[in-house]
């Protein structure tokens, strides 16, 4: 990986390598500047306007119907449902500079889906190293969070953006040998991020990766292993016990007044999104209504009033989640009704569906981000998904293809 670092050092930097490597980077910049307005975007306007000055900003046809249908169902759910028409209309406008803007990157730019990983996990490897230096400086700074973030607000984002690294190296791992000891500084500092969703994207990833591999006893061996190492991390952590205790307890009581933020967030909006569901199964409310929805059921929540007075980090939490749902499952569910639901599970399984140890690396690798995103938070803005979404995309639509032509060939 060094050497390959500098190769690329060494050649001369383009408008093109910018475009390249600037898209990576952008897709790493979970990083607020200012209010929600993260780095990511900046890049990504800056882009854009060069992408159109040079003729490569494209929309593909069936991209464009896919908005335009979108675009219908969710004037027709806020419509029917009371939510302001500027909702879905907002909605839709940075859905659409955002997929058109790295759908156009990544089939205009020239790199492999293969390629374009391998520079994204030298870009997310840097972050990092930088995270687990930055962790043992922050241990001799009295107040420093014990937690690695790396450069992000908290140790989910670090997790986020760099998911698909574990899973890229863990998948060259397993299948070449190569990007062991890449694998085993992304799985460090997951364990000093000592995030629940971080242990859970390991896992994700380890299932993925050696499950198909184990046959007979090395699977019943791999099943042991796993059954241990769950409760193992419940001892080990006090976060995931946290989290785990507080769940099941305000499951058993119907009662959130005595949760963490998290746990709230998670389960209200759960409460909230079946709500607004059972009232428009069908059409939704629209992109965008949940905010309006949150409001109008969120104080039927057993608990919910007295926790306003417990400060301002579970205030902070209600006013995050009315907009994000903390979820992109229920936000969809919500908001486009079962056949959103159902065409956002369809697309993560029919894509998923791809053969060949070139394909099943990529999906390998984009698949346990996907899940945890989608099932942790809500915002359809964060400039990641788009990146990875486009690959995960692409990835099924190259594997057609080649079928096709093998087929083609072979008749």
């Amino acid at each position: 990986m060094v050497a390959g670092l500098k190769d690329s050092l060494e050649r001369r930097f383009g408008l093109q390598d910018y475009l390249i490597w600037s898209t990576v980077i952008a897709a790493l910049m979970l990083v607020q500047v200012r209010g929600t307005i993260e780095i990511g975007y900046i890049i990504v306007i800056i882009n854009s306007l060069i992408l159109l000055s040079l003729n490569q900003l494209k929309i593909h046809r069936n991209h464009f119907l896919a908005l335009l249908a979108l675009t219908g169902f969710s004037l027709i759910g806020a419509f029917l449902s009371g939510t302001p028409l500027n909702a879905p209309i907002s909605q839709l406008v940075g859905i659409s500079v955002l997929s058109i803007y790295f759908f156009s990157a990544l089939t205009t730019l020239g790199p492999s889906l293969e390629y374009w990983l391998e520079i994204y996990m030298r870009a997310a490897f840097t972050i990092a190293i930088v995270g687990i230096i930055r962790w043992a400086v922050g241990r001799f700074v009295p107040g420093a969070d014990p937690r690695l973030i790396a450069i992000y607000s908290e140790p989910s984002f670090f997790v986020y953006v760099t998911l698909p690294a574990l899973g890229y190296c863990v998948n060259r791992f397993a299948a070449e040998g190569r990007y062991g000891w890449e694998s085993l500084i992304f799985v460090l500092s997951y364990v000093l991020a000592d995030s629940a969703i971080g242990f859970l994207g390991i896992f994700l990833v380890g299932i993925l990766t050696y499950a198909p591999r184990l046959k007979g006893r090395q699977l019943l061996g791999g099943i042991v292993i796993a059954c241990c190492i769950i409760p193992g991390l419940y001892l080990a952590s006090a976060n995931v016990r946290l989290r785990a205790y507080n769940m099941a307890t305000a499951i058993a009581r119907q009662n959130l007044s005595a949760t963490d933020p998290t746990t709230f967030a998670f389960l209200s909006n759960i409460y909230v999104t079946a709500q607004s569901f059972s009232a428009h199964p069908f059409t939704g409310i629209g992109l965008g209504g949940y905010a309006n929805a949150y409001d109008k059921y969120i104080g039927n929540i057993t608990g919910a009033d007295s926790l306003e007075s417990l400060g301002s980090q579970f205030i902070e939490s209600m006013q995050l989640n009315r907009d994000d749902a903390a979820s992109m499952f229920l936000r969809i569910t919500a908001e486009l009704g079962i056949f959103g639901l159902l065409l956002l599970i369809g697309f993560l399984v029919v894509c998923g569906r791809v053969r060949g140890v070139n394909y099943t690396t990529i999906r390998n690798a984009i698949l346990p981000y996907l899940v945890m995103r989608m099932t942790r938070m809500g915002h359809y803005f964060t400039v990641e998904l788009y990146f990875f979404v486009g690959i995960y995309l692409l990835n099924y639509r190259h594997y057609v293809i080649d079928r096709r032509r093998i087929r083609s060939r072979s008749l």
